[in-house]
């Protein structure tokens, strides 16, 4: 014999299931209610973790681009050093060409005025302003007092100039661009002619 069903509603195994699924939802946990907060929290930590990484890349870069430019200039300055050793030993080697144009100058001097002696004197002069120009500097000797950086005492002499004091040029010095490039080969005085002067004197007062 069949069942009659009501018209509008639902046989009883759909009811059925709907009811399980029904209980199933309340059975399921609801969510937390400080879920955005939850959230956010390792959204946040996201962010710090960022910013101390850009912090440490910062710090970083501005270190790489201090020794990088302490880089620059000790290269810069090593480049120039080489320059500058390899034009001294240049000026070194011509540096008896610069002496004898003035040996020769000298000479030339005690010739007769003639349009020659004029020539050579300006070539011979140019010549040597050539080598002023690049740096190169003979040494003022004659009175100064020994210094052991640019001077080689050869000898002693008596003299009434203080003791210590250059007093003959054996071999003259020169410096390039302020710095030693040949050192200048010197007599020096002893001192002891004053002392001599001054016992003299004495004796003579006695």
């Amino acid at each position: 014999m069949e069942k009659n069903i009501t018209p509008g509603k639902e046989p009883p195994a759909q009811q059925a299931a709907a009811k399980q699924k029904h209980d199933d939802e309340k059975r399921q946990p609801s969510p937390p209610q400080d879920e955005a907060a939850q959230d956010g929290a390792p959204a946040e930590k996201g962010m710090e973790g960022i910013e101390q990484e850009f912090a440490g890349l910062s710090d970083r870069l501005l270190r790489l681009t201090a020794e990088f430019d302490n880089y620059k200039k000790r290269t810069a300055r090593e480049k120039d050093d080489i320059c500058r050793a390899s034009e001294a030993r240049l000026m070194l080697r011509l540096l008896p060409a610069y002496e004898e144009a003035g040996l020769a100058a000298n000479e030339v001097e005690k010739m007769p005025d003639s349009a020659t002696k004029k020539g050579v004197l300006l070539v011979l002069g140019n010549l040597r302003a050539s080598f002023e120009k690049e740096g190169l500097q003979p040494m003022k000797l004659e009175g100064e007092k020994l210094d052991p950086f640019r001077h080689e005492s050869a000898m002693q002499e008596e003299s009434s100039a203080p003791d210590g004091t250059i007093v003959r040029v054996i071999k003259q010095g020169y410096l390039y661009k302020g710095e030693v490039l040949r050192h200048a080969i010197v007599s020096v005085s002893s001192g002891k002619k004053a002392e001599k002067m001054d016992e003299n004197k004495s004796e003579v007062g006695e």
